[in-house]
């Protein structure tokens, strides 16, 4: 079967993933990390694949893709979150034996927002990410609950602050990222992500942008099925 369930029996936590036809004969495969949107949180592993097993499935990426799940109580991958999706990395590289060195970021919304927060945390960990959609600003007038007092600072400078996409871009500027995203997109108002990705080529990044003319915040699909998405990502050596 292409997808699997993961228990790590420390924490009884599940996740699922991916695996293509063959991937036997695949030695060190690379490790893609999709963290889904809002509506998929919860403590159903399987709901992070709403919509999108199909893709996964057409797709037979050379690669493990792991589907991290956020609880209910969070609203992004931070804090207990965000050490459930680095254990669920570490946990697949000792499984699966997936390459340390080649771990891809992915993620949607509420996700594409966490693959900025993690890609932020450890610079140093992931070689490229896939960017859809993404939510920039914390519309909330305090905190998120449950985020760590030690990262609330990196987090206000990141998603509250009103130069929060320069931050950003100071963070994650040796990350290659491609973004996409529709121009009618209302919950995550592409003018943000367009001044982030701004913020980048001033620091001499040079992401690649996508735009769907017209589509709104319903992109996730489309997204994943771009010509040359995966392609791209899974060519980029750390």
């Amino acid at each position: 079967m292409p997808f699997h369930l993961i228990r790590d029996e420390a924490t009884q936590y599940e996740h699922a993933a991916f695996t293509p036809e063959g991937f036997e004969n695949l030695k060190n495969p690379p490790l893609i990390v999709f963290l889904h949107g809002s509506g998929e949180r919860g403590w159903d592993p399987g709901v992070p694949l709403t919509g999108i097993a199909h893709v996964f499935e057409n797709l037979q990426l050379p690669a493990v893709v792991i589907f991290p799940q956020c609880d209910w109580e969070h609203r992004a991958f931070y804090g207990e979150m965000e050490n459930r999706a680095m254990q669920s990395i570490e946990k697949t590289i000792v499984d699966f034996g997936a390459d340390a060195n080649r771990i891809f970021l992915a993620g949607y919304s509420m996700g594409g927002s966490s693959i900025l927060w993690l890609a932020a945390k450890y610079p140093q960990k992931f070689a490229g990410s896939i960017c859809i959609a993404p939510g920039i600003t914390w519309m909330g007038e305090e905190a998120p609950p449950h985020l760590p007092s030690e990262d609330e600072g990196l987090f206000n400078s990141m998603f509250v602050a009103a130069n929060r996409t320069a931050n950003i871009a100071k963070q994650i500027k040796n990350i290659p990222i491609w973004f996409l995203q529709g121009t009618a997109d209302e919950p995550c108002p592409i003018d943000e992500t367009r001044s982030l990705i701004s913020e980048l080529r001033k620091l001499g990044a040079t992401p690649i942008v996508t735009e769907y003319d017209g589509v709104d915040h319903d992109s996730l699909t489309m997204a994943l099925e771009q010509e040359g998405l995966f392609n791209w990502l899974l060519e980029i050596r750390s």
